[in-house]
């Protein structure tokens, strides 16, 4: 053969590390992974920098012309086409999961002619990469492994599709230690045929038989067989003869890192004809002897947020909640009409007095510290001197009631939500107070643009406007769903969190008005939500009596804590330390670490 005869595999060359997509929504990294058909990159997400993955549909033998990826030998057009619709597909797939064994999407589109996944950026190795650095694993290991990935299948195959290819180098272990399912590219829906003949839909040592015969519709037992053959690896250090070759008479050596138990549950796993195989992952997983948690559960890497601080602070319901972080004070509201002071974060008692003639609504503090303002659901709005204790100035006396007030930056004027569906700008000497109609029905929330210029509102209907504050025009509205509970923008002003009447969060890019990740997890509706002091985090609380924190980026619960005592309403986050004020419908105070 002289070199003419020999094939040649174009070169396919990667973005470069900063190339703006969508917009400028995302900017790419470095290429931290690549496959026959994909390269993967790391890359950051408005708002707030988030890092995310980006997989490109890439197949071996194409190659990219002006940012564009041209079909190459052996597919011609048409096939790349197919192809990019079956790598959406696989996106289509993972949307409908939110297990903590499945690898998470965060958005798909597409553009130079491909398609592109985002996805949660996983830090760790896959289970393939540590078998041939470090050999096999020790068998409570691999015990935990097959536990978690088992639970993660059984979500996979009760949502009524089929992986069809896992093996070692499609999962993954966290440097937390949870085990992840990747690659959901071949995975079909049980029944159906391969969507994609481009992509090779078995893995030898890994697919059973029934994987390679022609038209052969699959069952869960397909993923049985893979998985155990993922297990006798891990355990041995070396895959099991492909099965084409045991149907000719190889045989499986015995393990040497093994137990009676797991012998057996192999043994039944690994049969050759699909009906006398382990029909299910959850008998397969009773077979090992591998207790099933079920999820949502507590796991080894969601913490509890840790108590640090009680104390009883009204008789009722704690409604509101502000940090002074200048003076380090905590101020709270009560359903009692009571303004409370305590110093934070020991919870020493600093002020307690009657402010308004019904429950408290509404609570701010300016920026420097200085002034504190309350509001009623008697419509009535004061201003208090946080310095001097009996300098207390009416702003109003009466009106719609007060839902929410927010300091403008510039701390020149103070804005209201009021039940009525309006917004009304005071300021201390009443040189400036104007009011205006947001929405037909009553505000709940609202939250002022760090810059100052815009100002948010969220009510009843289910939209959260964006408005200039200045001439109070709107500048743009978000669909969300339900009642808009809480509003609140990040450090920059690039993402607004917005909790509205169901059981999750959305973090939404206010440039490109998108939402770009929601949270959910909660059993019931979402009171409030919030930023850690990194921004690394968003922190929940429900009317199910719990406090929630997940990732920013990848949108995972890490922190879980059920609370007892009647904690609905409200939170506030410390800005400096990873310090959160929390208060309770049984009227107390808390302050929990994270």
């Amino acid at each position: 053969m002289t070199w003419e005869d020999e094939l040649v595999v174009p070169f396919r060359e990667p973005l470069a590390p900063g190339t703006l997509m969508q917009r400028g929504l995302y900017r790419l990294g470095e290429v931290v992974g690549e496959g026959s058909f994909s390269i993967t990159y790391a890359a950051r997400q408005r708002p707030g920098k988030l890092a995310v993955a980006i997989k490109e549909f890439f197949p071996q033998g194409c190659w990219r012309e002006d940012f564009k990826i041209m079909p190459g030998a052996p597919y011609t057009p048409e096939e790349f086409g197919r192809g990019v619709q079956a790598f959406l597909q696989e996106g289509t797939f993972l949307e409908r999961f939110n297990h903590p064994g499945i690898v998470r999407l965060l958005g798909m589109f597409q553009a130079h002619g491909t398609a592109y996944l985002v996805e949660e950026l996983l830090s760790g190795v896959t289970l393939g990469e540590g078998l041939r650095s470090a050999g096999a694993m020790p068998v409570e290991r691999v015990m935990e492994a097959v536990r978690q990935v088992g639970e993660a299948l059984i979500e996979v195959h009760e949502k009524g599709l089929l992986h069809t290819d896992l093996k070692p180098d499609n999962l993954f272990i966290t440097g937390e230690g949870r085990y992840v399912i990747l690659d959901f590219g071949t995975a079909r829906t049980y029944g159906e045929h391969a969507p994609w003949t481009g992509v090779a839909a078995v893995s030898p040592g890994y697919s059973p038989l029934e994987q390679y015969q022609k038209d052969q519709r699959l069952t869960p037992a397909a993923d049985v067989y893979a998985l155990a053959a993922t297990v006798y690896h891990l355990l041995q250090g070396y895959p099991p003869p492909d099965s084409r070759e045991r149907s000719r008479g190889a045989h499986l050596i015995p393990l040497a890192n093994s137990t009676a138990t797991i012998e057996r549950a192999l043994s039944e796993a690994l049969q050759l004809h699909p009906l006398r195989r382990t029909p299910s992952i959850g008998q397969f997983l009773d077979q090992l002897g591998s207790p099933r948690h079920g999820y949502p559960i507590p796991t080894a890497w969601i913490e509890p947020f840790q108590l640090r601080a009680e104390r009883t602070a009204h008789l009722g319901a704690t409604s509101m909640l502000v940090l002074d972080s200048p003076h380090q004070l905590v101020y709270s509201g009560g359903r009692d009409g009571r303004l409370c002071g305590h110093t934070w974060p020991e919870l020493k008692p600093h002020i307690s007095q009657q402010a308004h003639r019904g429950p408290v609504s509404a609570l701010a503090v300016s920026p420097d510290g200085r002034y504190l303002a309350s509001g009623g659901l008697d419509g009535s709005i004061k201003l208090w001197s946080t310095t001097e204790r009996a300098d207390c100035h009416w702003l109003v006396a009466s009106g719609p009631a007060v839902r929410a007030l927010r300091f403008h930056p510039s701390q020149d004027f103070l804005v209201a939500a009021l039940a009525d569906g309006s917004c009304r700008l005071l300021s201390a000497n009443l040189s400036r107070d104007f009011t205006f109609l947001c929405q037909q029905g009553s505000l709940h929330a609202l939250e002022v643009h760090p810059a100052g210029k815009v100002l948010a509102t969220g009510g009843e209907k289910g939209r959260v406007h964006l408005w200039e504050l200045e001439s109070g025009s709107l500048n743009g509205s978000l669909a969300v769903a339900g009642l808009v509970r809480a509003l609140r923008f990040n450090h920059d002003g690039s993402g607004l969190l917005v909790s509205s009447g169901n059981s999750s969060v959305g973090l939404w890019d206010v440039e490109s008005r998108r939402e770009v990740r929601s949270f959910f997890g909660h059993r019931s509706e979402i009171w409030d939500a919030c930023f850690s002091c990194d921004q690394t985090m968003i922190i929940t609380t429900s009317a199910d009596h719990s406090l929630y924190g997940y990732r920013a980026d990848s949108g995972r619960l890490l922190m879980c804590t059920e609370v007892n005592q009647g904690l609905t309403g409200t939170i506030c986050a410390d800005p400096e330390q990873r310090l959160l004020g929390a208060g309770g419908g049984d009227g107390h105070l808390r302050v929990f670490a994270y």
